[in-house]
């Protein structure tokens, strides 16, 4: 038991131990004035520090947001500070500052947290101002875009705060007028802007301002190995080309096709071509209508407006097609099942019945789309999770994250058969499974891994550390992609029973220096 308690310890790091591990140790061990440690140990201290070439910096705390709102707070320059105030404090900027001073000393009214004094850039942190997201999704979003993994996640009383410590510092210097600090910025921006598909970032927030200050309370996940920062400038050169691309070709195709199909040429030719016939395979009359209205159809023109001019089409036909037969065609075309209309079919009609100058202009359009799901007596399997998932999440919670029971009952709750609810499960990267027994007394225990997480971050508040699981085994060690590809999700083992799923959180090596008292 005392070797258990003693694991449990060495892998349990303090919220000034993160501050430290955050801050690159940018600021003192020990206060410079009224230190509590022994005396040697802050010779020792600073007699080794004369050696770094690195000045200290510091960083601007607040007690309260009030009081940040009103300016109003303190500059630490030590870790034995944070250590003594932290528990009083709401708010820090893990970011260094070369110095501060106060513009009130009396009413603490803090004043040089300003950009050009930031002395370097340690962290790339944002905030989630909701709770209602899938916390998941910012490791599945990080691993899916080829980004490494947070460091740390925070839960703020309206939404969360994530952060990338950096490998490697950027080092402001105003003789490079400030260079270091636009790349950080434009890396941070594009961090930001590539993970709001995935949860609502803040993009109002100033990148590298004040954030909220880890406690044991508000710790929801840290992790000890930081982002490798070339790897990030690398992958932020690569998304702003990606970005570029995808801005010309959205202005390619703009320029190219916002063209009304009824005003083309191959469209004007057709509709004044009188001779069309029946019996002609995919060029008969039919065909030529249902086309014709397709044209209409894929550009924005009312049912009515394509009716007119379509009823005076197949009139001026030498041998038209009755009225039943010429509105079903024309609701065919407008049910929404076809895109538009398709070279293959045009071009043959050109040929045949007009003098072949026009030639068909636009893309490929012509086909089925698929039918709205009501519509359709079986649906997709992607669409079967979704709705499984939806169901777990209405019925299941951190507490108890599993449904529970035969297939069939499971299958008849999700309202679907046996066989849809075993295929589903078979190709699905988001459901888990546990079988219990065999036969009719087997038991299936269904669960989200958003559930899953929950449970885990749950588990997490109550301090519990003698779990079966880690987080690598959820959060693939994104760190082993060195080329910052996005590593494919490892299936999880099925061996998991939910009620013996605790969390491990393990934080990982402390850092080098600690304070001593």
């Amino acid at each position: 038991m005392g070797l258990q308690a003693e694991e449990n310890k060495r892998y349990i790091v303090s919220p000034v131990e993160i501050m430290q591990f955050m801050t690159h140790n940018s600021l003192h061990l020990y206060k410079k004035k009224g230190s509590r440690a022994p005396i040697h140990k802050v010779a020792e201290y600073e007699k080794h520090d004369r050696h770094n070439p690195y000045q200290k910096g510091a960083v601007f705390v607040s007690p309260s947001k009030a009081d940040l709102l009103e300016g109003r707070g303190y500059v630490v320059t030590s870790y034995e500070t944070l250590q003594d105030k932290h528990q009083q404090l709401t708010h820090w900027t893990p970011n260094t500052y070369r110095g501060g001073t106060y513009y009130d000393f009396k009413n603490r009214v803090i004043k040089g947290h300003t950009r050009e004094n930031l002395k370097q850039i340690n962290v790339i942190g944002f905030d989630i101002d909701t709770k209602n997201i899938d916390l998941y999704a910012i490791y599945l979003g990080c691993e899916e875009l080829g980004l490494p993994r947070p460091n740390l996640l925070l839960e703020t009383p309206r939404g969360f705060q994530v952060f990338f410590v950096l490998s490697t510092p950027f080092y402001i210097h105003k003789k490079q007028d400030y260079k270091s600090l636009r790349i950080a910025e434009r890396l941070s921006e594009n961090i930001r802007k590539a993970l709001t598909s995935y949860m609502p970032i803040d993009m109002g927030c100033v990148p590298f301002g004040f954030y909220r200050i880890p406690k044991k309370d508000n710790i929801l996940d840290f992790y000890d190995e930081p982002a490798q920062t070339k790897q990030l400038l690398s992958w932020s050169m690569e998304f702003e080309e990606q970005e570029q691309k995808k801005f010309l070709h959205v202005v390619y195709d703009h320029n190219a096709s916002p063209f009304d199909q009824t005003s083309s040429d191959w469209y004007r030719a057709l509709i004044c071509a009188t001779g069309i016939e029946a019996g002609h395979q995919c060029s008969s009359r039919n065909n030529a209508l249902l086309t014709l209205a397709l044209a209409n159809y894929s550009s924005g023109k009312s049912m009515e407006e394509a009716y007119d001019v379509l009823d005076q089409f197949n009139s001026n036909l030498k041998q038209p097609l009755s009225k039943s037969e010429f509105e079903r065609i024309l609701k065919s075309a407008y049910s929404g099942k076809y895109k538009g209309a398709k070279r293959s079919y045009v071009e043959p009609m050109l040929e045949l019945w007009t003098d072949g100058t026009a030639q068909f202009q636009g893309r490929e359009g012509w086909y089925k789309f698929k039918k709205p799901r009501e519509e359709r007596v079986r649906s997709h399997y992607d669409e079967r999770e979704e709705d499984i998932i939806a169901y777990l999440d209405a019925h299941t919670s951190p507490e108890t994250p599993f449904l529970e029971g035969s297939l069939n009952m499971l299958a008849e709750t999700f309202g679907m058969a046996v066989s849809s609810l075993k295929e589903v499960l078979k190709r699905t990267g988001r459901l888990m499974k546990k079988t219990i027994g065999r036969g009719r007394g087997a038991v299936t225990k269904i669960m989200s891994r958003n559930m899953l997480f929950k449970s885990l971050l749950h588990m997490r508040r109550k301090q519990i550390q003698h779990a079966q699981l880690a987080f690598a085994e959820l959060l693939p060690a994104l760190h082993s992609n060195r080329l910052g590809k996005p590593l494919e999700i490892p299936e999880l083992e099925s061996q998991l029973l939910i009620h013996e799923i605790d969390i491990l959180y393990r934080f990982g090596s402390p850092p080098p220096a600690k304070i001593t008292s």
